[in-house]
């Protein structure tokens, strides 16, 4: 049996079928969401310490390691100067200090303008030193517009 696609006298005129157009795209839809693999987010692994009372730290034992909005890094006790390091230097530099003072803490501070994968670079650096006393710092907005 032929069909035919002109149009008869009195009928409608020659059509496709549409009604289950929604039907296969909302199939379609589902199984495009079901088969897909989302990238899930990835962030800096810390563990946090209970709340409760601040430590005092004695001046000598605490290695400053500071971020400038350049993405410079700087390190230095409270008591000299800071020096200027490179990223992949960072590493020796800590463990360095670490074998020359057991207490030694780090004072990790960023500077909100700096960029974000320097960050994580000296973070993962801290980590691979070893170094397990981490203090992170919050930098006042009225400290940054100064800079670290």
């Amino acid at each position: 049996m032929a069909i035919s696609l002109r149009k008869r006298k009195g009928g409608a005129g020659p059509s496709i079928p549409t009604a289950s157009t929604g039907d296969i795209a909302f199939l379609i839809l589902i199984f495009f969401m079901s088969t897909s693999m989302f990238a899930k987010e990835k962030g800096l692994k810390i563990v946090l310490p209970e709340p409760g009372e601040g430590i005092k730290i004695k001046p000598e034992n605490i290695l400053q390691v500071n971020v400038s909005p350049k993405g410079e890094v700087m390190v230095g006790t409270a008591l000299g100067q800071p020096v200027v390091v490179a990223v992949p230097e960072l590493r020796e530099e800590v463990v360095r200090r670490l074998a020359a003072n057991q207490d030694l803490a780090i004072s990790f501070r960023v500077s909100r303008r700096a960029p974000y994968r320097v960050m994580v670079d000296v973070f993962d650096q801290l980590k691979l030193a070893k170094a397990e006393r981490i203090s992170l710092l919050h930098v006042p907005q009225l400290e940054e517009e100064a800079g670290p």
